[in-house]
């Protein structure tokens, strides 16, 4: 009876001791991603406080937890935070953000999350992408799909009101989904290089910190080319976010 007392007593202190050691770095995790600094802010891009006005935003100034994004035509925005989490708008882009969570509205995103960040969860209202160290895009038209694209790492996309249905992405690949969607089609192959090149997210910015790494990813594609065609099933190419079409795809009236 004693033995068992004293191995629960052990047992229990070594859990309170891991707990000690991993609640400060949980803590310090959250407060670096409580609050951003706008790193570029191009043409025209607002800040969207609560229970204020909209302001416009200006390079260095603070963005708060609960304080949305919002670009015009033709702008785009960059946000910083302490861990070196980046996250870039396009233009006509509604974003806010919490503890770990991107609540986004509308446009199109990219967000690096570095070694060590903790993770981070973009959300829409029709589906929602995971990642611990990942490099995504995603284009969200909330009438019509929500396009999640990994450029760099692995992430997890499920659909918001089936959080059951969930499909795994690498480097190279996209999702889209529809509006009203109860099932995930498979994921498809994209042309790294062709986005890299073409996306103002990526051409329009500072390079990314981890540029080297997308750079081999895309060097791997044309070593060892993906057995599936690389397309863009939405037909789409828009002007942020370029998903790397066939070259022989045949013009249709939504090319730009």
């Amino acid at each position: 009876m004693k033995k068992r007392l004293r191995h629960r007593v052990r047992v229990i202190g070594i859990l309170f001791a891991f707990t000690v050691t991993i609640t400060p770095t949980s803590f310090t995790k959250a407060a670096e991603r409580n609050e951003a600094r706008v790193a570029q802010a191009i043409h025209n891009v607002q800040l969207l406080a609560p229970h204020a006005g909209p302001r416009p935003a200006s390079i260095n100034d603070n963005v708060r937890q609960g304080t949305a994004v919002r670009t015009g035509s033709d702008s785009r925005a960059e946000l910083a935070f302490t861990d070196r989490t980046l996250t870039r708008l396009g233009a006509n882009s509604l974003l806010s953000f919490g503890e770990g969570e991107f609540d986004f509205a509308n446009g199109s995103i990219l967000l690096y999350l570095p070694k060590r960040s903790g993770g981070a969860r973009i959300n829409t209202a029709v589906a929602t992408a995971a990642g611990s160290s990942f490099t995504a895009m995603a284009e969200y038209r909330p009438k019509s799909w929500i396009k999640f694209i990994v450029l760099d790492g692995r992430g997890i996309v499920s659909l918001k009101h089936h959080p059951g249905e969930t499909r795994a992405l690498r480097a190279g690949q996209m999702i889209t989904v529809r509006r009203g969607a109860i099932k995930l089609p498979e994921p498809q192959d994209v042309d790294l290089s062709e986005l890299i090149k073409t996306s103002l997210l990526v051409t329009q910015f500072p390079p990314l910190p981890n540029l080297t790494l997308i750079l081999s990813e895309a060097n791997n594609q044309q070593i060892s080319p993906p057995s599936s065609r690389v397309i863009d099933p939405t037909g789409l190419d828009t002007r942020d976010q370029r998903a790397a079409t066939e070259r022989v795809r045949p013009k249709s009236r939504f090319d730009r």
